[in-house]
């Protein structure tokens, strides 16, 4: 009474109370502790931290309004709150949960900011996704409203993506990065009933939570500005659940993970809560309070849906004459109760007329909360009246109403009235409900009524079918639901609809319904590839494979197999079998025995009769059999590159010769990258450069960014040979965010993985390439990219021991000792990596063995150029003279070590920057070698000079601690200590200083 003696000092309007009943305030009883537990998990995470909040307990247990009340402590704070439910009956809805959540925001947003802060808002989201906020707007409808129809129309509609959903993820973590930042206020997302989430929807919230985007500038993560809360019934979650894998992560990534757990109320808090609801003092309560407990045991929902019910019955009443609430303690202790909360909100429901009872259970079939637009749409398509028998279900607090919205109070009481149907009843109601919404399910702007018509009948199930032509009817629903789920990212949502609209054919549907069957099982298998489904992808493709009626009709599936087979480190059988497709396709690559330069020179004299501008503006590829061949030649032309780069100039050279006579497709700035690469990788700096360009430019030419990623990835390459290095780290910036714009995670990987090893090379400070590394790690580890996670950690094991610490990477694993062993790629990073950490902690015989090894792998490195050929040839080239001035074997060693240093001559001429500094300790070292100690004087200054002039403080370092062995050897103690000194120096600032 003390903490709120306004509650009970204030004059009570007993007659209106007489009128309305009680009426329970939106407040918080008895979680004050809880409450606190929140706001602390909060701010720390907000802080920098990073943690995520799970409120779980029994249904009814108050999780809900604890959520609700600190959303409304983090609006009054200045946060932005993102707030969405899941339900039972609406996961076949794409993304249903966060789209709601930020849709309610976008709309807040309009009707609070007004229209001078919408548009700030949409040309920072036009600017931060470009084109791709299309489809970020196709799951949130109000965004639409606010980037304009104008945006909307101009925007590529073009579906074409590796991976939608992945793109869809990456999306949503920048447009609540776009939004914290715009605003300069942290994110909260709190989701209702996580029991009923779909993957979709987790995966989403993994990225939100877990993954810092590389694309995003150094300082700008994402992590340290959202916060996550969730709501979920005890023992509702378990192993097989979806949220799970983001309890894994939080343990993985030792991010604090907080479960807190809500009780039924205790007798005292209990009557706390009637005395405040009733305004009287917990004295005079006590009696009515003791009563209610036990016929409650404290459950809050049972306790506020009882005393609703006594006060509807009489037996809790306004006195007029005392100006208070009095009740009949006796008839009340006589009650005959359920024990059960549920079969109490049965048993008044059935107290309601049938009518009220009917509405609320048509209700009730379709989840949580219906608008009232969609209820009249119901009343058209049933034929009978709705809205006034729920306006009655409002006022007997069943349902709220709230912006024209009708929501069940309480999850609760939406499955007690669903479940007053028995399973046939059930399935009856959907059926009938789904057959009748279906014909209205028409035009672009009834997609909502036809994912709504296509999930009821899914409900109910083919065995609820009564007329044998509804089952081709339902199945191209499904069709067309799952389509729509597609350009909306929900793969899981699709594919459930082709699956659900498979269980629909009957026999012998591939002869009589070809048409609509193919299109079902090939997406279905896209889906599932996508959904990293295999077993459902081989089913799928073998029904397609077995009664496709042409070679063509199986080529999408075969594609997804392909896919599937690359991904999942069968690397070698994924290209058998694509070369097995072209050579059907008569696109033979076999038996090609052209060098790389043959090819190149090939390519150069189909380009020969072309300008640039005619390359540019070349029509655009049609015929639906070359664009899927192009396809297999951009899986073909990536799976080389790795495991057999001899082959890989023969897909480019295929790649441009297919896309100059049968037009441009996405693909083709694939095959002019690569020839530039290869152009480059044979010599012709200038020359690659040019063709690097001109696929950058074709990628914007052709109306596609499925290809961006790995247009940017290798062109990037080419360009550090002539742009200064520091200077192109932020193209792999790019890179990473064009693939994962587009779901392609591969080249995303591929570009983070590039991004790494070339701030190790330009001397990033050391710590802020841990990090680095540790993010990209996680990235690739949470999508299962062995492969490249363990070439990755090569980098990060260098970075550890130049550091100077024991750690080690946190994802080490058997399968990634095997992967190294047996893959070429791998292997030769790993030795390069050894050698080269051997050679700066000067440990002689490690160099030499490691070195030697390196050699044994490179007879069959990529075609590609790579800046780290250049640094490989440097690093090399070093221990070489080493070699050289201390070993029997002086002759080879000291030709390995003149070749790495004519190279890095050469590749001085297109980037003085990068390389000059490199070349001069080179000659440096090769004129130790031959004892001409005046020019080794001379090019150990240079070298020097030029790495403090291009900003490669670790090759400063590097150039000072060579001298200064240099000066030891001719016995200049002086000086040795001299340069040792500054040597050290560098190399800390290396370590310590900020980038």
């Amino acid at each position: 009474m003390l903490e709120k003696p306004a509650i009970f000092l204030r004059d009570q309007d007993v007659g209106r109370l007489s009128i309305t009943g009680l009426q329970f305030r939106d407040a918080v009883f008895g979680r004050s502790s809880e409450l606190s537990a929140i706001k602390e998990a909060y701010r720390r995470s907000v802080s920098g931290a990073g943690e995520l909040l799970i409120i779980s307990g029994v249904s009814g247990s108050g999780k809900s309004l604890l959520a609700s009340e600190f959303g409304n402590y983090v609006s009054s704070d200045g946060g932005i709150l993102l707030s969405g439910k899941f339900d039972q009956l609406q996961q076949g809805r794409p993304f249903s949960a966060l789209a709601s959540a930020f849709d309610s925001y976008c709309g807040n947003l309009i009707r609070k900011d007004g229209p001078l802060t919408t548009k700030d808002l949409a040309s920072k989201l036009i600017s931060s996704l470009g084109r791709e906020v299309y489809h970020l707007a196709r799951i949130v409808p109000t965004l639409a409203i606010i980037l304009g129809p104008r945006v909307m129309g101009d925007f590529s509609h073009d579906q074409v993506c590796a991976n939608p959903q992945e793109r869809l993820q990456h999306l949503l973590c920048q447009f609540v990065e776009v939004i914290s930042s715009s605003y300069a206020a942290p994110v909260v997302l709190f989701l209702d009933d996580l029991q009923w989430a779909d993957t979709a929807s987790i995966d989403a919230v993994n990225q939100l939570l877990f993954t810092p985007d590389i694309s995003s500038s150094l300082s700008a993560k994402i992590g340290n500005r959202f916060f996550f809360v969730g709501c979920c019934r005890e023992a509702g979650i378990d192993e097989k659940h979806p949220l799970w894998s983001v309890f894994c992560h939080a343990k993985l990534l030792d991010v604090k993970y907080t479960n807190l757990k809500l009780r039924c109320f205790e007798e005292e808090t209990l009557n706390l809560m009637v005395s405040e609801t009733l305004c009287l003092s917990p004295r005079v309560t006590r009696s009515l309070s003791s009563i209610i407990y036990h016929k409650t045991q404290g459950n809050p929902l049972f306790v506020s849906r009882l005393m609703l019910s006594l006060s509807k019955d009489g037996l809790l009443r306004p006195n007029l004459n005392r100006r208070r609430w009095e009740w009949d303690k006796k008839k009340i202790e006589s009650l005959k109760l359920p024990e059960d909360v549920a079969m109490f909100i049965t048993n008044s429901i059935e107290a309601l007329s049938e009518d009220v009872q009917s509405s609320v259970c048509v209700l009730s079939c379709f989840g949580a909360t219906a608008d009232t637009a969609f209820i009249k749409t119901l009343e058209k398509a049933l034929d009978r009246k709705l809205l006034d028998s729920l306006d009655t279900a409002v006022a007997e607090g069943l349902l709220d109403k709230i912006d024209d919205k009708y929501r069940f109070s309480h999850d609760r009481i939406q499955e007690a009235a669903y479940n007053m149907m028995n399973i046939l009843e059930q399935g009856r109601s959907h059926f009938t409900y789904g057959m009748a919404l279906a014909p209205l399910a028409t035009g672009e702007e009834e997609y909502s009524i036809l994912l709504t018509a296509a999930n009821q009948l899914n409900l109910a199930g083919p065995e609820a079918v009564q007329e044998e032509s509804q089952y081709v009817t339902i199945a191209d629903l499904n069709l067309r639901a799952g389509k729509k789920s597609m350009e909306m990212s929900d793969f899981v949502a699709a594919y459930s609809y082709f699956d659900a609209g498979i269980s629909f054919l009957r026999k012998k549907h591939w002869e009589k319904h070809y048409a609509l069957s193919l299109e079902l099982f090939n997406l279905a298998a896209e889906c599932a590839l996508t959904n990293r489904d295999t077993v459902s992808l081989k089913l799928l493709s073998e029904q397609v494979i077995k009664y496709g009626r042409s070679y063509e009709d199986t080529l999408n599936v075969m594609y997804s197999v392909t896919c599937s087979l690359a991904s999942s480190s069968k690397l070698p059988k994924s290209i058998e079998k694509g070369l097995d497709i072209l050579a059907n396709l008569g696109i033979e690559l076999r038996g090609n025995e052209s060098s790389m330069e043959d090819c190149v020179n090939g390519a150069k004299d189909l380009l020969s009769g072309y300008t640039d501008d005619e390359i540019l503006n070349t029509k655009r590829m049609t015929d639906p059999t070359m664009i899927i061949a192009m396809k297999f030649l951009e899986k073909m032309e990536l799976g080389m590159t790795q495991i057999m780069p001899e082959s890989a100039p023969h897909v480019m050279q295929q790649i441009i010769q297919i896309s100059l006579s049968h037009g441009m497709s996405p693909v083709s700035p694939i095959g002019f990258v690569h020839l530039g690469s290869y152009i480059a990788k044979l010599g012709d700096i200038s020359e690659g450069y040019r063709y690097v360009k001109l696929a950058r430019s074709l990628t914007d030419k052709v109306g596609s960014r499925e290809s961006a990623g790995e247009v940017i990835c290798f062109g990037t390459q080419v360009r550090a040979y002539v742009e200064p290095l520091q200077a192109t780290l932020e193209y792999h910036y790019e890179g990473h965010a064009a693939a994962m714009a587009s779901g392609d995670i591969m080249q995303a990987a591929t570009n983070t993985i590039c991004y790494c090893a070339n701030i190790l090379l330009a001397g990033m400070n050391l710590h802020t390439t841990r990090e680095k590394c540790a993010e990209s790690e996680n990235f690739m580890y949470e999508r299962k990219m062995l492969i490249f996670m363990v070439q990755l950690q090569c980098i990060q094991r260098s970075v550890f021991k130049l550091i100077g610490t024991d750690e080690k990477p946190k994802n080490d694993s058997a399968e990634g000792e095997n992967i190294l062993a047996t893959n070429n790629s791998v292997m030769t990073s790993h030795y390069f990596q050894k050698a080269y950490i051997s050679f700066m902690f000067r440990l002689y015989d490690d160099s030499k063995h490691y070195t030697e090894k390196y050699l044994d792998c490179i007879v069959s490195t990529w075609a590609n150029l790579l800046l780290l050929h250049a640094f490989h040839a440097f690093y090399i080239g070093l221990v070489s003279f080493w070699v050289a001035r201390k070993s029997r074997e002086e002759q080879s060693w000291y030709q390995r070590g003149n070749k790495s240093k004519l190279a890095l001559k050469k590749w001085t001429e297109s980037s003085q920057w990068s390389f000059e500094n490199k070349w001069y300790l080179l000659e440096a070292e090769e004129s130790f070698c031959n004892n001409d100690f005046d020019a080794a004087k001379s090019y150990y200054d240079k070298a020097i000079s030029s790495a403090k002039d291009h900003k490669f403080v670790h090759e400063e370092a590097l150039a000072y601690e060579l001298a200064g062995y240099f000066y030891l050897e001719l016995g200049d103690i002086d000086k040795c200590v001299e340069y040792f000194l500054h040597a050290h120096e560098r190399y800390q600032e290396w370590v310590s200083r900020k980038s």
